[in-house]
């Protein structure tokens, strides 16, 4: 009987095509159905991409975890010994130390925070040798040929060597400057006693290199130079922070518990530095997926029209299946097979449309966005689990919209029926 209720839909479905009222209504309910799950996947796509690219640009510039001292040294080779032994989930480490500098050219002052750091354990942890624009050529001065084997290292460590300092375009910008070019670089040593004057020192720097992350806070504020140089510069300061990669499979929040409990100092992620960007985010993500599920709620609405018109038109031949004796459940399933059928197929043309929507936006990002959305294109990426779950829930509403619609086949009273339309 399944069987048969499956034909009797597909026969009451092809044949509303000889109908001009009700092919009209079919061809509605289609077009709404797959508006609203195009809209609806499309929707996530994007919402996805961007929240890909926004974790791909926040955690290339800042380590996947970080952990901090607040001041006080740490012991970078006693604690990268500890990590090998109990956390074989750490891929890689990089120390880094920090202080709070002016910078100066052209009659421009800027305060800035200059970064300490390793280059080649650096480029483990970060993509920030990837961000370096100028050079853009490598450099050939270089006789290290093992290194020379992993380009971005070799750019990042010619950028900082000596007296070089790596420098975000904005800043470079506002200053005047370019590759290149030697600006001051002016700090207070931290063994000065307590007075209202504060003596500055000052040292020439070379700009080794350019970087662009398109973060403002970080292409002003964050300048690169190696240890070894900030040390010379504040021969008391160590390494004060550490810069963790995990391996893909690491559970990134058991980890950093884990490590906490271990050296009972400060450990966090990437993502507890930008709270209020991810929440808005989450935030932005729901307020459009339930606003559009209510326009889908509304499309799934043309389902129910169209089968009180089927019913009311398909009487007799409801009183005739119920008179060879067709159970009711049966030939609810019938008019339920008929709005699924078009849900269905709707629904499956709408993400394939939001599919090559987003394989078109990622391939040509024709539409540009301001700087204040870290991305210079809008971005899309289909995740088919999402995808799925478009799906589920779009069939989901037809199916309480087609269940509640066809439950009033079983009101119809046969005798009546056969006697008067029959």
């Amino acid at each position: 009987m399944n069987r048969l209720s499956l034909l009797i839909a597909w026969r009451y479905l092809r044949g509303t095509a000889y109908d001009n009222n009700v092919s009209t209504m079919v061809r509605i309910c289609f077009l709404s159905i797959l508006i609203g799950s195009f809209a609806l996947a499309l929707v996530n796509a994007v919402k996805n991409g961007y929240e890909q690219a926004i974790y791909k640009k926040m955690q290339g510039i800042h380590a996947q975890i970080i952990m901090r001292a607040h001041g006080k040294q740490l012991n970078i080779d006693a604690i990268n010994d500890l990590l090998k032994k109990q956390f074989p989930q750490v891929a890689a480490i990089s120390g880094t130390a920090n202080q709070y500098a002016l910078v100066q050219s052209n009659g421009n002052t800027h305060v800035i925070m200059l970064r300490g750091i390793d280059p080649v354990q650096e480029a483990r942890v970060s993509t920030i040798a990837a961000k370096i624009i100028q050079p853009k050529d490598l450099p050939t001065d270089l006789s290290d040929i093992a290194l020379a084997k992993e380009d971005t290292h070799i750019t990042l460590q010619a950028s900082i060597k000596k007296n070089r300092i790596l420098i975000g375009e904005s800043l470079a910008k506002d200053l005047g400057v370019t590759y290149g070019d030697t600006i001051q670089i002016m700090y207070s040593e931290d063994n000065q006693p307590n007075s209202r004057k504060i003596t500055m020192e000052s040292v020439d720097v070379v700009i080794g290199g350019m970087f662009k992350t398109g973060i403002d806070e970080f292409d002003y504020g964050v300048t690169f130079c190696s240890l070894d140089f900030l040390q010379n510069l504040f021969p008391e300061n160590g390494i004060t922070q550490i810069n963790m990669l995990l391996t893909p499979d690491a559970q990134e929040n058991e980890t950093i518990k884990a490590l906490r409990n271990t050296f009972k100092i400060e450990v966090f992620s990437w993502q507890d530095l930008y709270p209020a960007l991810l929440s808005a985010l989450k935030l932005e993500k729901y307020a459009l997926i339930l606003i559009l599920l209510l326009i889908t709620m509304v499309a799934s609405m043309n389902i129910i029209a169209l089968l009180f018109m089927q019913i009311t038109q398909k009487r007799p031949d409801i009183a005739i299946l119920y008179a060879m004796g067709m159970q009711p459940g049966q030939i609810v399933t019938i008019f339920m097979l008929m709005g699924m059928n078009i849900a269905a197929i709707a629904c499956v043309c709408g993400i394939f449309l939001a599919w090559i929507a987003s394989l078109l936006l990622e391939r040509y990002p024709f539409i540009e966005l301001p700087d204040v959305y870290y991305v210079s294109h809008l971005p899309a990426k289909m995740d088919w689990s999402l995808a799925c779950t478009v799906f589920a829930i779009i069939m989901f509403l037809n199916f309480v919209a087609t269940w509640y619609t066809a439950r009033r086949t079983k009101k119809i009273n046969i005798a009546d029926v056969l006697r008067y339309e029959g």
